[in-house]
């Protein structure tokens, strides 16, 4: 072996070495951001529960349809079931889509009676459910974001060996599948 050809194999040893290091930290990042963005949704998705009471409470007062509220708090106790029981993100997708169908009925039923528009017993709780929804699907977008970059990152191929090699796969993302709205129109019909 000449050392020309020592040199080579030394540089391709070096480039090869630092591919996959910084592979390593990619992983690692994004594997650190899908985590730290899972529990912003947790967080905000809590923040909703929290808010919910007393939103009812004040709807109730506000004499908005019992049917609507009934839906609404139907559709909370479903959501807070799934989250419980970790049925998967696309259960639970699709257990948040209907608690924000429901809330945003209720809202639209307010709208059209305007008798509630300078209640600010329901427009206080309302309004900060509003920013809250908002904040979730902010918290969605962010986490479903870094799960696609790490799904990615997984699924290349030089990266998936380094992967495979470290145990990470990709995580699930909070999206509602088919499936999960098959289930929840069966459940609907059977309720």
């Amino acid at each position: 072996m000449t050392v020309f050809s020592g040199v080579v194999v030394l540089v391709l040893v070096l480039v090869v070495l630092g591919y996959v290091l910084s592979v390593v930290r990619r992983l690692a990042r994004y594997r650190g951001l899908a985590e730290q963005s899972a529990r912003l949704v947790d967080i905000e998705l809590e923040r909703r529960y929290e808010q919910l009471q007393p939103f009812l409470t004040a709807a109730e007062s506000a004499d908005l349809s019992g049917d609507l509220l009934r839906q609404l708090a139907g559709a909370r106790s479903w959501s807070k079931a799934v989250r419980d029981r970790g049925l998967g993100l696309q259960a639970q997708a699709a257990a948040e889509n209907a608690l924000s169908a429901a809330f945003h009925a209720v809202l639209d039923d307010a709208e059209a009676r305007r008798s509630v528009v300078g209640n600010w017993a329901f427009q206080g709780p309302a309004g900060d459910l509003t920013v809250t929804e908002k904040r979730i699907a902010g918290a969605v977008r962010v986490y479903n974001d870094t799960a696609y970059q790490l799904s990615e990152a997984v699924g290349s191929f030089p990266s998936s060996l380094v992967a495979k090699a470290r145990s990470v796969t990709a995580p699930e993302p909070f999206v509602e599948t088919k499936e999960s709205l098959d289930e929840h129109r069966a459940a609907e019909v059977a309720a």
